[in-house]
């Protein structure tokens, strides 16, 4: 399926007629949110050095052969140290320039989603390799798959340009997913139409895992948040906790006091 026969589904799926702040660009956001291969223009990238795809495929490798979230939490941050501020912020740097169009309030929110998906996710990484972290419980099955793909995206990235910044943007998603369980784009992080990535009861949610599973080398397919069945605009939290409530309510009248 084309991206943008995916990118429609998805803008039906998330939107809500009173809300529409990106009007000049949801399908780019969008876009820039599901197509990580995409989204690496390269743009700068080989400045501090480049990374082959030879090496990319051979860390690759490395990260498959991984017994532990430890083990791994270590080839990752192995990985990372090749990299460093300046990289940081020149991912940050075009993130900034691509969506400079948007409403500022809607941009606001994307951006501040960013940062810590790039900046938050690295300084997590950092530190928790510093102390020795990392749980003995084996990483998700998807690791297996998400390497592959990595490896695959990196080599075709290769033939046009420098996959320094598609591969930092992988080894960040990496630890965000595998090490930490945690989805790749932040919760809060907001999409077109208002919805955003959620947490509850201790799964997170996102108003379209399930639809850009045929969007190649995107991360979507190896997330470890499901595909929410309801909206999950912000204020739905609110009405979530309000329904358990009434449910808690309505089960003690029914089995104690009924």
């Amino acid at each position: 399926m084309q991206l943008r026969a995916i990118l429609e589904r998805i803008k039906r799926f998330v939107g809500r007629e009173d809300s529409n702040p990106t009007a000049t660009g949801p399908d780019e956001v969008s876009s820039l949110l599901i197509d990580t291969f995409a989204e690496d223009t390269g743009e700068e990238a080989g400045r501090g050095g480049t990374v082959s795809a030879a090496a990319i495929r051979a860390a690759c490798r490395r990260m498959q052969s991984a017994k532990t979230k430890g083990d791994l939490l270590r080839i990752i941050a192995d990985e990372a140290a090749a990299f460093d501020l300046r990289d940081l912020e020149a991912m940050n740097a075009r993130f900034e320039r691509k969506v400079a169009h948007l409403p500022e309030s809607y941009r606001d929110r994307l951006l501040e989603s960013v940062r810590e998906e790039i900046f938050g996710a690295h300084h997590r990484l950092v530190l928790l390799s510093r102390n020795g972290g990392g749980s003995d419980d084996p990483p998700a099955p998807a690791l297996d798959g998400y390497c592959s793909m990595v490896a695959e995206a990196c080599t075709a990235k290769a033939r046009e340009k420098d996959p320094k910044y598609l591969y930092l943007k992988y080894l960040l998603s990496a630890f965000t997913m595998f090490v930490m369980e945690e989805p790749a784009h932040p919760v809060g992080t907001p999409f077109p139409g208002g919805q955003i990535v959620d947490k509850w009861e201790g799964t997170y949610l996102c108003p379209v895992r399930d639809m850009a599973d045929d969007v190649a080398f995107a991360l979507c397919p190896y997330c470890p948040a499901v595909q929410s069945t309801e909206p999950t605009f912000p204020e739905m939290r609110a009405r979530r906790q309000e329904r358990r409530r009434r449910e808690s309510l309505a089960n003690y009248w029914t089995n104690y006091k009924g």
